[in-house]
């Protein structure tokens, strides 16, 4: 009989991540049939990716910087630069709606909106996945489930709903 694995004290951000990922990978998906569509269709399905990043994706990266970093900084050690990457992860997933963005205003083709709304899912599930694998088993080992939630995930939380 095997036992069950330990309790994470990142439980529930993990899952609020695979709620999120489980938007992304649907969203994708439908992207998957953006060149078959009508023109209208066509952009309002890229306005469909650019208004989850800013109203689901872009709220929680700046609430990540505020709250979940520097928790990982301090988890993983003085002088650790581990948040450096997904930091910068949260620049280019904005640089990429900006250029999807602009490729909406131009009226550009279905490849390029397709390529531009890829890029975009790609790198945020890219990020959450990495968050998941690289950041979050530091705040495992560092955190009990209590005071994560205490200390971490509300103020995460609050931060994401006041942005």
């Amino acid at each position: 009989m095997s036992t069950p694995p330990p309790t994470r004290s990142t439980g529930s951000l993990r899952s609020e991540h695979e709620t999120i990922l489980t938007s992304v990978h649907a969203i994708g998906a439908r992207v998957e049939k953006l060149g078959e569509q009508p023109l209208p269709q066509q952009m309002g399905l890229a306005r469909e990716v650019l208004e989850f990043v800013r109203k689901k994706i872009a709220p929680h990266d700046r609430a990540e910087e505020v709250t979940l970093y520097p928790a990982v900084d301090w988890a993983a050690g003085e002088g650790s630069h581990i948040t450096e990457v997904p930091r910068f992860e949260h620049k280019l997933i904005a640089r990429r709606c900006e250029a999807l963005d602009k490729a909406i205003q131009e009226g550009a083709s279905s490849g390029r909106l397709m390529h531009l709304c890829y890029a975009i899912l790609g790198l945020v599930a890219a990020h959450f996945v990495s968050t998941e694998e690289v950041l979050l088993p530091y705040l495992d080992k560092a955190f009990d489930q209590t005071r994560f939630e205490k200390e971490v995930l509300s103020p995460l939380r609050v931060r994401r709903t006041e942005a």
